[in-house]
């Protein structure tokens, strides 16, 4: 019976796909704030950088 459960793999596809998918979210939320920073500076803003947008999206999104 032990050597049954060790053997058995039916929540491994479970684990993998949560893995998977938290992956994908946080590259996803890394490439949209690099677009960010490149769509702002193509319409005039070039004094933006990587440290002032973070911060402005913190004050903008942070609960209340």
């Amino acid at each position: 019976m032990i050597f049954d459960f060790l053997r058995d793999e039916e929540g491994q596809s479970v684990v993998e796909y949560s893995l998977l998918m938290t992956l994908i979210g946080a590259t996803m939320m890394f490439v949209m704030t690099l677009m960010g920073i490149s769509v702002s500076r193509v319409m005039g803003l070039s004094d933006i950088t990587f440290e002032r947008y973070t911060e402005w999206a913190y004050e903008k999104f942070s609960p209340k």
